[in-house]
């Protein structure tokens, strides 16, 4: 179905900062790395490689990293994918911006596999704080989201309310009420982009759980 190929692309579209992440840290340069990661994807929508095992019968998180893994053991997709030099252009990735995404000294004793995972986790929160910043802008709230964002960001010190509300002229009550709205939003649109990754209600919040200790784990 159309619609269903369309979602399936967003969602690689979405994914590919942990991707290339995993590729960076199995060894690869950064211009290797940035080839591979566009020939998986072309491999993987062109011949239809989630059709062997459906992803939306578990957890498209653990079905990516599987499929990425067996991309790289198979010698000639790398070497060939290698040897084009970027023929694909599945997502808009230059190298600047690659290698701040993979960010290796935020984790340098990171296996491949668990940096994959930190940086699904942080794909996931940006591109939920993204879609929450366009909403208030699309509001005519962008100047107090960009002000109470630090609420959100979460981490081991948490922002004063007091300074909140020194920022932004508000009392400190309605500071907290907007800042408590921004969180229940914030929490929803995390859920429901989770919610397009698994293929059971019954494992939204399991990956939730998951995605909080990885977050935690990387404090």
């Amino acid at each position: 179905m159309p619609e269903a190929a369309s979602a399936l692309a967003r969602l690689c579209e979405l994914y590919w900062p942990p991707i290339y992440s995993f590729v960076r840290r199995r060894g690869y340069a950064p211009s290797d790395a940035q080839d591979l990661t566009q020939s998986f994807f072309a491999f993987f929508l062109r011949t239809k490689a989630y059709a062997r095992s459906d992803p939306l019968h578990g957890k498209f998180r653990s079905f990516l990293l599987a499929s990425v893994k067996n991309f790289l053991s198979d010698n000639w997709d790398r070497d060939q994918a290698i040897k084009r030099g970027g023929d694909y252009q599945f997502v808009s990735l230059d190298q600047e911006t690659a290698e701040a995404f993979y960010d290796a000294a935020s984790a340098p004793d990171s296996t491949a596999e668990r940096l994959f995972e930190l940086r699904w986790a942080k794909t996931v929160t940006a591109g939920a704080l993204n879609s929450l910043c366009k909403e208030l802008q699309a509001e005519g709230k962008l100047k107090l989201f960009e002000q109470l964002k630090a609420f959100l960001a979460g981490g081991s010190v948490l922002p004063s309310y007091d300074d909140a509300s020194a920022r932004t002229g508000l009392p400190r009550a309605t500071v907290k009420t907007h800042v408590h709205r921004l969180r229940q939003r914030y929490r929803e649109i995390v859920r429901r982009d989770i919610a397009r990754t698994v293929s059971a209600p019954h494992e939204i919040d399991e990956e939730l759980r998951y995605l909080c200790s990885v977050l935690a784990n990387a404090a």
